[in-house]
Formats: structure tokens, sequence, C-alpha cells
């Protein structure tokens, strides 16, 4: 989609396919004459003519200087209109005088850029923006899950670390940290309104939820920033013993649109984890304690399955030279003091429903440290094979995302 509301200013939107018909990674681009920025962010469905413009736009590029939180202005909703001859999105912004975020100072900017950077800044606050549908090729980006998946980059879109929860039974209910502001706020869960508009200085429903089985996407909506912005709503959530909160005054959350849970149920239904009989037992005398767990971890990737059962193929692709390493999956141990050869040794195991934690763990650092090998991770034609390096004080570790759908 693209737009501009004269001849200098100019705004661009790639959407990617949606996850679960609501969260949207995209990308924008600004430019106002010799200025230009392209940003990752997410889009959170509100409504089924609006988008919620996630606060944290990660910057890509920018040139020939950085605009800063000025971004964060840009927070509110696309609202979507569909004409005869074309479809559009319109900004309308979540009106503000205070964001609480630190913004940048035309001070801060030399001479020569000053002026641009002023009216680049008034643009993003007050300029009339409509981005007509240009074509329906979506965004393809490897950025995409890493939007989707914050474990996978360590950015912050708006959506919260994964939570598992034992019951799919929940409560919720709110908490304002100003009772006299007039915060606003709505919940929606797996895209199906809850609670709608609710003004936290009146009101504190109480509702009752019921959580599907696999991920359930559970989004905290501010609709606008009452009368001491931003908004300081807080969602209470309990699932029988597992409770926790969805706060806008939480740092990270100053000034958003929208906070997204992604919430994991499963009946109580525990998958073992096995092994084939291609992996032989390990030797008697070989004894590995919890406490190698302990060591330092070093992540080395982040990937999504859609198999319960995968193969891992573990091998030396140099000298074998007597390394031995220990395996554990969720804090369970798979096998202990096995001895990596040259030729490929394969391991099956069951994912567990949600986030899944492999750590590799050097038992020694045979005749050429450190301990080295190969793995390569197989779930059908799906390949991926990654370079393990451990020694007697760092781990290395794989997170697998499977998500369980249900029989």
């Amino acid at each position: 989609m693209d737009a501009g509301d004269n001849s200098s200013f100019h705004v661009s939107l790639q959407i990617a396919n949606s996850e679960r018909n609501t969260l949207y990674p995209a990308r924008l681009k600004i430019s106002y004459d010799n200025f230009s920025g392209v940003y990752e962010l997410l889009l959170v469905k509100k409504s089924d003519g609006s988008l919620a413009i996630g606060r944290n736009k990660i910057p890509v590029a920018e040139n020939p200087f950085s605009i800063g939180a000025w971004t964060v202005m840009l927070n509110g909703i696309f609202k979507y209109k569909k004409q005869r001859s074309h479809e559009t999105l319109q900004v309308a912004r979540i009106p503000s005088k205070k964001y609480g975020v630190t913004m940048p100072s035309l001070l801060n900017y030399t001479d020569s850029f000053r002026n641009l950077a002023m009216h680049v800044r008034d643009s993003i606050k007050e300029a009339f923006i409509v981005l007509k549908k240009i074509n329906n090729e979506p965004w393809k980006s490897e950025s995409v899950d890493k939007i989707l998946y914050p474990w996978m980059s360590g950015v912050y879109y708006g959506i919260m670390d994964s939570i598992q929860v034992r019951s799919a039974s929940g409560i919720l209910n709110f908490t304002d940290n100003n009772r006299v502001d007039n915060d606003t706020v709505s919940v929606s869960l797996n895209g199906n309104i809850v609670l709608d508009k609710i003004d936290l200085s009146k009101h504190n429903p109480v509702a009752e939820i019921q959580l599907d089985t696999g991920m359930n996407l559970l989004c905290f909506y501010a609709d606008n920033y009452g009368h001491v912005p931003p908004n300081t709503g807080k969602l209470n959530l309990a699932f029988d013993k597992d409770k926790f909160a969805i706060n806008f005054a939480n740092k990270a959350d100053i000034s958003s649109t929208f906070i997204v849970a992604k919430i994991y149920y499963y009946p109580d239904k525990k998958e073992n984890i096995w092994q084939t009989n291609r992996i032989p037992s390990p030797p008697k005398n070989i004894k590995i304690t919890d406490r190698a767990l302990e060591r330092e971890t070093k992540l080395v990737d982040s990937i999504k399955l859609n198999s319960a059962q995968i193969t891992l193929a573990i091998w030396d692709d140099a000298v074998e030279d007597g390394d031995s390493i220990s395996l554990s999956i969720n804090d369970q141990w798979i096998v202990q003091g096995f001895a990596v050869k040259k030729k490929p040794q394969f391991l099956t195991v069951t994912l567990e429903p949600g986030i899944n934690n492999i750590i590799f763990v050097a038992d020694n650092l045979g005749a050429i440290p450190p301990n080295t090998s190969l793995l390569e991770i197989i779930d059908g034609k799906f390949r991926k094979a990654y370079y393990i390096n451990t020694n007697l004080s760092q781990n290395n570790q794989v997170k697998i995302l499977y998500d369980y759908k249900g029989p």
C-alpha cells in the first residue's frame, strides 16, 4: 500500500500473511524529501475494519539521520475501507500531548538537517495519511517469524513471552494505575471481543474466558490515552493457580496501542521423549549430573516446527577425537556420555507442545579441544544443520516451538 498527503511526505506499507487472522507483521517506509526510513512492526486486528498499530517500529534503515521515538506519534489504528475501485487504510492516531517516552530534540540535529527533521516529525504527528492498496502480494521476509516469535530475535514488537497454563478456564479483571484519568481498554481472545471499550475509571468488570487447545491469542488494547496520558490500564488473568498480568504501565509498553499474550493450553497429557535403538546406551562408568545444565548456555538458533516427532542427526565432520556429549530436552536427559562419531548417528525425539529447549553438554574436550560436532534437525522435508561448539563451561541450546493443534 502506498500514500502521500503532499509532494514531499510519502508513506508505504507492506503487510505479511497473518497468524491466526490476527497478527500481521509489516514493514513501513516513511520519506520526506531527502529523508527515508524503513521500519518493521506488528499490526493487530482489532475488528473487521481496523488494525492496531504497534508502538515499537524497529528501524531497518534511516538516512540521513534517525528519528528515534517520533514513530510513537503514529500510534493508533489503520481504518479499512473498501470502495468499488480500490481498498484503503486510513491512519487514525490516538491523540496525545504526552507519550511517556523520550523524544529527540530538534537541537540534537545539525543545522543542515534541523528543518528537514522538523518537517518529518510534524508529518508523522499530524499529516493526513490514507494508504491505497496497489497489489495483493504479501510481504515476505525472514523478519516475519522474528516479529511473531520474540524469543527468536530478542526484539519486542508487542508480543509477550509465551505463557503456558494448566487450566483452560480463566478469569480476568482490571486495575488502573491512575483511577481518575478515564483510560479505556478492550480485550479480545482468538479474534473475538471479550470486553469492549471499558472505561477503567468507572468500571472493573470480571469476565470468564475459555481457552482452546494449543495456542491462544489474547490481545489487550488501549483505546485511548486518557486525561493523563498515556494509558496505564492493567489486565489481571488467573487460570486456576497460574496468574499473570498485562500492564500498559510497564516501561516497554508505555504508549502502546496493544499488548499480545500467546497463551498455550494443553490437556493434562504429557508426551514421552524417547530414543531409537540406533543410539547406543552410555557406558556405565560415565555419569553426568544435573549441575552441567547450570553452565552458561549459548543460544544457537530458534525455529518453529510442525511435527511432534523430529530426528536429530549428530556427527563429527572433522577428526573423530573422542568427543562425548550429553543431550537434554526440557530438563530431561535423553542421552548421556554419547560418543560423537565420524558417521552420523540418529536420535528420534517427541516434542512437547509449546517451546522445547534442547541443550548440548560437553562431557569432555576430546583429544582436540573444544568439543565439536554437527547437528542436523530433520522434520520431514525440512532440514537445518548447526555447528555445535561446547566446552566444560558453556553449553549450546536450540529452541524449537511445536504448536500442537489438538486431535
